[in-house]
């Protein structure tokens, strides 16, 4: 009974994040065009994991996907917003294990790199559960008990790439990206040149962040729904 309260509760809450803002203005020094360039080839049953290489503007940056459902290609290009980091447990979380990723790349743990974006998919895509790396329920306890030990200034140097939908240049689907805010320029021209008919103009759909996480609590929902009546 108390998993099928909280799956009802986070649906509720998903649909509330995603209803309850209006449209806001989306400015032209936001938009980044972004290009994958390429994987470090570390990888766990086939899904290449953190860190992935792109180019923001021409900018070098090393990116952490969040969205697991996604599929992109080395050379796939496509249009973001630089956002700041949501405040929230959820996002906090993700930056944590992006920065442990870190840590452990350059300590050539790669048992804990895979296990690090594992556990950052699993706090938006619940098929994520499906298939878990070994160490990624280990990672999550981590992220969760110490998120909240780290200062506001910590967050403020990560951001986040969200994607304009429709911007790929193949038929993948534009992922969430999580970055490193120093890598990426303050202002950018509007890569639509201007036009009125560009995203940059008058007002745009709810924030894509907040879409993002109102999808991962309804996910999230769903999985606890399946695991009662699947289990």
């Amino acid at each position: 009974m108390k998993q099928s309260r909280a799956c009802v509760i986070l649906s509720i809450a998903a649909l509330c994040a995603l209803l309850s803002f209006s449209p806001r203005k989306a400015y032209a020094d936001a938009l980044l065009n972004m290009e994958i360039t390429g994987v470090q080839g570390a990888s766990y049953i086939g899904e290449d994991v953190y860190p992935y290489y792109g180019s923001a503007d021409g900018n070098p940056v090393t990116l952490m996907c969040i969205s697991f459902t996604a599929d992109m290609n080395v050379g796939e290009t496509w249009v973001a917003e630089k956002e700041s980091i949501p405040a929230s447990s959820t996002f906090e979380e993700a930056v944590w294990l992006f920065n442990d990723a870190n840590t452990a790349v350059a300590a050539k743990d790669t048992a804990v790199q895979i296990a690090d974006q594992w556990a950052a998919w699993e706090l938006f895509s619940p098929s994520a559960y499906n298939n878990p790396a070994p160490g990624t329920d280990t990672q999550m306890s981590l992220a969760v008990a110490n998120y909240a030990s780290e200062p506001a200034s910590f967050y403020q140097g990560f951001i986040l790439y969200a994607p304009y939908p429709g911007t790929q240049s193949e038929l993948g689907t534009p992922q969430f990206f999580l970055g490193i805010g120093t890598q990426t320029p303050n202002i950018t021209p509007d890569p639509y040149g201007g036009s009125p008919d560009s995203p940059a103009y008058g007002s745009a759909p709810e924030p894509s962040s907040l879409i993002l996480l109102g999808s991962g609590l309804l996910g999230f929902a769903g999985f606890l729904w399946r695991r009662r009546h699947f289990a």
